[in-house]
């Protein structure tokens, strides 16, 4: 298996002439690194479930190796086939023994944990000659929403010489959100805290994230929106006075590098009774109304799935906007 750090002239040289001629060959500019690619990649492997749903929504089930990270949690419906239809190398993040294993060819990481030092590093990788690509909201300095999104999904479609599976995926998107949008009109956003765990002191989602950028899509206004930065902590105190009407639970499979037996309870219901149990937010409104939604990272991180959870925030928001 060849190089394919940075430039990658040769890099798989002996896939079809057929797709180098129409489309190859195509240069990824991602997070600082450049790979050049001649031809599709034949043995993906992704290392979250957020690339691994952009991957299924393209088409690209039969250009995978392997997936993983998906820990307890579950695809979404509209993936279910494709998914089970591509091994599953581990419900943690693979490691590279794994990656050597079925002979990776390109490793593709939803957000940062996938190539940390302690895992799977972008330049060791690329020195076994498997090619890489994080999602750029995991190396963005900014506000990251659905123009950023439409561009992973033109990137990743064109690494894999689909460029029109990438713009009908995104034309698909665009129609369910402008009906969103549509169906919003003139309503008033309501206040919403993100949680993300946290017993002594509460975890947040800030305002550099895919899923702060949906709340106010759907109607919504993170009150910690503005903290430039994807996720910290906050403060109880905070909380209080920020008084936010609507409380967003999110959670994945994982805690402390375990996988989670049934994550919707025991760590989205949890984080739930954690707040119910603590009487110095009990006077919130959104404590008060019961007003909470629960958000798996599966449709919580960029992905497709980002309009599924557009949707359903929407609707809890402001459910009379989507009265029959």
């Amino acid at each position: 298996m060849r190089p394919a750090l940075y430039i990658s002239a040769a890099l798989f040289a002996f896939a079809p002439a057929a797709f180098a001629d129409e489309h190859f060959p195509y240069t990824d500019e991602n997070c600082g690194v450049t790979t050049v690619y001649e031809a599709a990649p034949e043995r993906a492997v992704t290392l979250s479930n957020n690339a691994t749903e952009l991957m299924l929504a393209l088409g690209l089930e039969d250009h995978m190796a392997g997936t993983s990270y998906m820990a307890n949690m579950q695809i979404s419906p509209q993936y279910e086939e494709a998914y089970n239809s591509v091994p599953i190398l581990s419900p943690l993040v693979a490691t590279t023994e794994q990656l050597i294993d079925v002979e990776a060819d390109f490793v593709y990481a939803g957000y940062p944990d996938g190539f940390s030092e302690s895992r799977n590093p972008r330049p060791m990788l690329h020195d076994l000659g498997m090619a890489t690509r994080l999602n750029t909201e995991g190396c963005n300095l900014g506000k990251f929403g659905f123009d950023d999104l439409f561009a992973e999904i033109r990137s990743v479609a064109g690494i894999f010489g689909v460029p029109e599976r990438g713009e009908s995926l995104i034309a698909e998107m665009q129609a369910r959100i402008a009906a969103v949008e549509d169906a919003l009109e003139g309503v008033e956003p309501v206040s919403v805290f993100i949680y993300n765990g946290g017993d002594d002191t509460p975890r947040a989602v800030l305002g550099n994230t895919m899923l702060s950028h949906v709340v106010e899509r759907a109607g919504g206004r993170n009150i910690l929106g503005d903290v430039d930065n994807r996720y910290g902590s906050t403060s109880w105190e905070q909380l209080v006075e920020q008084a936010p009407e609507h409380i967003v639970v999110f959670y994945s499979g994982t805690a402390s590098g375990q996988v989670i037996e049934n994550p919707e309870v025991n760590l989205g219901q949890a984080r739930v009774a954690t707040l119910e149990a603590n009487p110095i937010i009990a006077s919130l409104p959104a404590i008060q109304n019961d007003a909470y939604t629960l958000i798996v990272s599966v449709i919580g991180q960029p992905g497709p799935s980002s309009v599924d959870a557009l949707e359903k925030l929407a609707r809890t928001f402001h459910p009379e906007a989507f009265a029959e």
